[in-house]
């Protein structure tokens, strides 16, 4: 075997062992990320998200002409990401956007069935100009619903 072709072979495999070597290196960010105070765990993210049983629910908005507008909605328990934070025992908690707007869930509304954290709409994804995310309260008025949503805080 010439001295080239050696080379060239040695290259290779030394090629091969770094591209082996350096899959495990590979950092997965999150989309979106949601600060959490008064837990334990400081943040929620896309990554955590990803871990929960994600559901589907239908909201009725009835409109200014009479007609009613029906919207699915897929996402996750806003209970159950309560719940993977180890948020257990509290009176309310504050959700906070990332435009500084806030509203008060009370345990009532949080462990309604049709409140989510929702990242799609009528089969689409929400958009990065969107906030990605959108917590629902389904029985609530629009105005209790949280865009982009920011921060949580839990009232004890």
């Amino acid at each position: 075997m010439s001295l080239k072709k050696g080379f060239l072979i040695f290259c290779v495999l030394l090629l091969f062992t770094t591209i082996l070597c350096s899959c495990g290196d590979v950092i997965v960010e999150p989309k979106w990320i949601i600060g959490v105070k008064g837990a334990d765990t400081a943040v929620f993210s896309s990554l955590d998200y990803a871990k929960l049983h994600e559901v589907t629910i239908t909201v009725e908005d009835e409109q200014q002409d009479g007609s009613v507008l029906e919207e699915t909605w897929e996402g996750v328990y806003l209970k159950d990401v309560l719940d993977y934070l180890g948020i257990t025992e509290y009176s309310s908690i504050t959700l906070t956007s990332s435009n500084d707007s806030s509203v008060e869930y009370t345990v009532d509304i949080i462990n309604d069935s049709l409140t989510i954290m929702a990242t799609s709409v009528n089969g689409k994804d929400m958009k990065h100009e969107d906030g990605y995310i959108k917590i629902i309260a389904g029985n609530q008025p629009e105005n209790m619903w949280i865009e982009s949503p920011a921060k949580i805080t839990v009232n004890k």
